[in-house]
């Protein structure tokens, strides 16, 4: 149960991908495309070959995740990491992605209620405002736009850059949205920030955040 004071959030930001929209089986098959790719590049093997070890270990053998699989074939562990997040920041997924009225309503609503909404991705700046045009999202609700060009979250550069835009105000008054554990959640805590995860169906009850099964329902907290 998260003991989130809401009174005391002035500034939101929010994660892109899987956050501002749901997953889909589509996309899920890009991103796998992206591993398949890697995989066949490192042991210099075909796709479809890349495709058959990946699939063994994460859905059809053992049910690894995705890292873990990349583990068992070969991979370093923060290699496997890293392939994993930009398969989902880089994988061409644009094109899966459409507009939904009411998650940009509800961005609407926070960008009127609270001091300022920013954008913090691990996207580079091309796949964000590419993605941010296919959802329909105005760039404008934003007063930040922190992507990977120049930041990251693992290291908590992004996030120390974000707390360095307003800096009469204390990492409480800050609230981040996103949908993963590690960089979502556990990263931000470092400084003192508060996260709500979204598009989460089976919660984590080891950690101490909200967990919403959309990112809709966060009106219920926060408008």
């Amino acid at each position: 149960m998260s003991r989130i004071d809401y009174k005391n959030i002035q500034i939101i930001g929010f994660d892109l991908d899987q956050t501002l929209y749901p997953k889909s089986s589509e996309i899920d098959e890009a991103i796998q495309d992206y591993i398949y790719d890697k995989i066949s590049k490192k042991l210099e093997i075909d796709i479809e070959t890349a495709k058959q070890k990946f699939d063994d270990l994460y859905q059809k053998g053992k049910g690894l995740s995705g890292s873990k699989s990349l583990i068992a074939i070969g991979f370093e562990k923060d290699v496997a990491k890293n392939i994993v997040q930009e398969a989902l920041e880089n994988a061409p997924i644009a094109k899966f992605l459409a507009p939904d009225s009411k998650t940009t309503f509800l961005l609407q609503k926070l960008h009127d209620i609270y001091k300022s909404i920013d954008l913090i991705t691990g996207s580079n700046q091309k796949n964000t405002f590419t993605k941010l045009k296919t959802l329909a999202i105005p760039v404008e609700l934003f007063s930040h736009i922190l992507t990977a060009d120049n930041t990251s979250k693992s290291d908590l550069s992004a996030f120390k850059l974000w707390l360095n835009y307003y800096p009469n105000y204390k990492p409480e008054n800050f609230l981040y949205i996103g949908d993963r554990i590690s960089s979502d959640y556990e990263k931000p805590n470092e400084l003192g920030i508060q996260s709500i995860l979204v598009n989460i169906q089976t919660p984590d009850l080891t950690i101490d955040c909200l967990q919403l099964p959309s990112i809709l329902e966060l009106g219920k907290y926060l408008i």
